[in-house]
């Protein structure tokens, strides 16, 4: 296949595959809120229903689904940071340095926040209390830092081009808006991180100049979104027929840090491969 044909496949490709991943993800939001209001429920899963994840050893200290993805987000994001450090100076990688080094510590703060799930979750079952999620004891520390270790990493993977600062109002507004809100029910938590990182990926990556576009990474990075946005919808509809006893949520928290390993692993092996030609090319010339 020629050089242009190539172009042309991943663009058309990528465009394809960010537009249909950010209707999905509003789809889902849509359907969330729909159905968790109480006079319309029943169409989705009543486990998942419960704390708006698939949680798996919810009563097992240490090893629910929460703290799974504690382990799972540390583990893999620390692979990462290692494949990273090894591989930042290959040519051809530096356009997704700076994502990667974002991935790696939103991946983190995902996990951490996980973990605090996991340690809510066992004071809520210790003290025999079904505590909602309010804004009632959250203060500006606990916000602050929740802002700077989960959402703006969160938000800069998502668009790298963007200005650190206009990111960082950015986060804050996401941080601040259910508490200033009212709160939001917990089945709505998901959804609503989802929908806005799923809103600020594909939209920045459809905004891209078409000369980038046309990079392979563009259609290989589009691709990291297919599992994880499959696993959210199977989580919430077949959670009680058969993902929870697989493990649960925390095959969402390992569908996107896997699938970030695989684009990271691709690229590097492309890149090696598009700087042995060319030096091969240069030695015969």
């Amino acid at each position: 296949m020629s050089t242009s044909k190539v172009e042309t496949y991943s663009t058309a490709v990528g465009n394809a595959l960010n537009v249909a991943l950010l209707v999905a993800s509003l789809v889902y939001a849509a359907v969330v809120i729909y159905f968790t209001q109480p006079e319309r429920g029943g169409l989705l899963d009543e486990q998942w229903n419960e704390e708006g994840f698939c949680i798996y050893n919810k009563h097992v200290d240490h090893w629910s689904s929460f703290d799974a993805c504690l382990y799972v987000d540390v583990i893999f994001s620390s692979t990462l940071a290692v494949m990273w450090w090894k591989w930042r100076g290959v040519p051809g990688m530096e356009a997704i340095s700076t994502p990667t080094v974002m991935i790696i510590l939103s991946t983190l703060g995902h996990g951490f926040a996980h973990g605090g799930m996991a340690a809510k979750l066992r004071k809520r079952r210790d003290e025999q209390e079904n505590i909602e999620d309010t804004p009632e004891g959250v203060t500006w520390p606990m916000l602050l830092a929740f802002c700077g270790l989960f959402w703006f990493p969160l938000l800069k993977a998502a668009m790298p081009k963007m200005n650190s600062i206009l990111v960082a109002l950015f986060a804050l507004m996401a941080t601040c808006g259910p508490v200033l809100g009212g709160g939001l029910k917990k089945q709505l938590g998901f959804a609503y991180i989802q929908t806005i990182v799923s809103i600020a990926f594909h939209i920045s990556q459809l905004s891209l100049p078409t000369k980038e576009k046309k990079a392979r990474e563009y259609m290989t990075m589009a691709m990291t979104g297919v599992i994880p946005m499959i696993t959210a919808w199977v989580e919430a509809f077949l959670c009680s027929a058969f993902f929870q006893s697989l493990g649960g949520h925390v095959w969402y928290d390992a569908a996107i840090i896997l699938s970030y390993i695989t684009f990271y692993v691709d690229s590097y092996q492309a890149n090696m491969t598009k700087n042995r030609t060319s030096s091969m090319k240069q030695k015969t010339t």
